[in-house]
């Protein structure tokens, strides 16, 4: 495939927090040129950003107000808008693009996320676009509507819930150009619009999964801590918060009863108080932020990811069988996989099910060892970044031989750049 110049528009640095868009960004610049755009709002974006110069990317970085973001979001209480769209959306990050768009001739634009596109939509208008929408928002809402942790999220989800569906459907039909991680995605997305129209015949959505890096995530001999499990991810996340809950509250209690010398260890940054306050209990850690996740999965005897709603691929599930430690998912979370349960990954759907299924593996030194060796083999096959880039390369190669239009940016005195100038 031909050199390309691509023009990487996040909300956000990536990073191995933020693992999709880093994922995607460390294999394109093996073949291609990368320029990344990215909004960055504390000082740990700005950290982020500058790991990824030290790394020699080329980052411009958007500074953005979180105040005024939050101004945005509390006007739009009073419109049919999404909150989190009112939150992200920048005159001033739409500016940057066109600007970078005059000064060079991109080959194609990647934005990735709900809220990267809320600023760069009209950009599809003028240069070949790949949207990657990660997940289907407006159905986490909905799932969130039931299952969120507490009456305040399940509140903002009722409102979100149809002003994302509506926004989501919007989008689906102006953008020709769709990536999702999972098929469950991409039907969601489809169905907002197109409940009738076959998977075969709707092709502008691809659905690439997200990777794993299989030279970070290897197993180690560290010694695991007998009966000690493990939960990960990002706790500001409220469906994660969820899940952390349920695990101490339902399926932990069950464990204890069979095993008390079990322990919990909860890793992710941002925990909120009702998570940090578990530490109450001797047995459960919260370790908030860590820089290095790979030592707490490696010493765990087990992972637990008791879901209890989610969109998309579940990083965390795919980086502990990259690690070799024993998983234990919910079936939502399986269905968007190719696991084979009982010999990838344990499958559970209910507390009991998940405390037995856990005391088993840690009973079962043989199966552990199966299970470690078949769930790397896994995600070798079908989440290996280099893989799913050439898969992405595919898609944007589509979008730039459907682009009829010249890849440079309208020039100065076009009315879209005059009105955003003006405005």
């Amino acid at each position: 495939m031909t050199h390309m110049k691509i023009l990487f528009v996040s909300p956000y640095p990536p990073s191995r927090i933020r693992v999709r868009g880093y994922g995607f960004v460390q294999n394109l610049r093996c073949e291609h040129e990368i320029t990344i755009l990215t909004q960055v709002s504390s000082r740990t974006e700005w950290h982020d950003i500058q790991l990824l110069r030290q790394q020699g990317f080329e980052v411009v970085a958007v500074p953005e107000s979180q105040n005024l973001a939050l101004w945005r979001s509390g006007l739009a209480l009073l419109s049919e808008l999404p909150l989190q769209v009112a939150y992200a959306r920048s005159k001033r990050f739409l500016q940057q693009a066109r600007l970078l768009c005059l000064k060079r001739e991109f080959d194609v634009i990647h934005v990735e996320h709900l809220r990267g596109i809320a600023s760069m939509d009209l950009l599809s208008e003028e240069y070949p676009l790949v949207w990657d929408a990660v997940d289907c928002i407006s159905d986490l809402w909905r799932q969130t509507v039931q299952y969120g942790p507490g009456m305040l999220v399940r509140m903002i989800a009722l409102l979100e819930y149809k002003r994302t569906e509506m926004y989501e459907r919007k989008l689906q039909e102006k953008q020709a150009h769709i990536i999702t991680t999972s098929d469950a995605d991409r039907a969601a997305l489809l169905a907002l619009s197109q409940p009738a129209v076959p998977y075969s015949e709707a092709p502008h959505i691809d659905v690439i999964p997200g990777g794993v890096d299989l030279e970070y995530f290897v197993p180690t001999n560290q010694q695991y801590r007998p009966y000690n499990i493990v939960f990960s991810g990002k706790m500001s996340y409220h469906a994660n918060v969820a899940a952390a809950l349920y695990l101490y509250r339902k399926v932990m209690p069950l464990i204890w009863i069979e095993q008390p010398d079990a322990t919990l260890t909860i890793v992710g940054s941002s925990p909120p108080h009702s998570i940090q306050s578990l530490q109450i209990d001797r047995r459960v850690e919260v370790t908030g932020y860590v820089e290095d996740i790979r030592p707490y999965v490696c010493r765990a005897h087990v992972m637990l990811s008791p879901m209890l709603y989610s969109v998309g691929i579940q990083n965390k599930v795919l980086e502990t069988m990259a690690l070799g430690t024993p998983a234990v998912i919910s079936t939502h979370s399986a269905h968007s996989m190719n696991v084979q349960p009982g010999q990838d990954v344990f499958v559970a759907d209910s507390s009991h099910a998940f405390a037995d299924a856990a005391l088993f593996l840690m009973g079962q030194k043989t199966l552990r060892d199966s299970v470690s060796h078949r769930a790397r083999q896994y995600v070798e096959r079908y989440h290996h970044w280099p893989t799913l880039t050439r898969q992405l390369l595919q898609t944007y190669q589509r979008a730039i031989s459907c682009d009829d239009r010249k890849t440079t940016a309208p020039a100065p005195e076009h009315s879209s750049y005059k009105n955003m100038h003006s405005s």
